[in-house]
């Protein structure tokens, strides 16, 4: 069963672009403080800004076909992560 894709409302683009400058904060303080890590908090604020941002979106996925290991640990998380999700959604069906 495929779900249509729906634009996403004004709302969530608002959290999703509030969420990718708080993690990039967080990811600036990770570098000024040497016992925070940065890199996971960059990473979590250029995935939301690929959710806000088509022209962001564009520019990591170029450069994720640039570096296929990262892509490959990109897709496995993806996928688990999907599997996980759906899982959820039949265990509620059921209920």
């Amino acid at each position: 069963m495929t779900v249509p894709h729906l634009p996403p409302s004004r709302r969530s683009k608002a959290r999703n672009l509030a969420l990718a400058i708080f993690f990039f904060i967080l990811g600036v303080i990770g570098v000024l403080v040497p016992v925070m890590p940065q890199v996971v908090f960059f990473v979590m604020s250029a995935l939301f800004f690929s959710l806000v941002f088509p022209s962001f979106r564009r520019k990591l996925r170029k450069w994720r076909h640039k570096y296929p290991k990262f892509d490959a640990s990109y897709r496995k998380w993806r996928d688990r992560s999907r599997r996980k999700r759906q899982a959820k959604i039949r265990v509620r069906k059921q209920a």
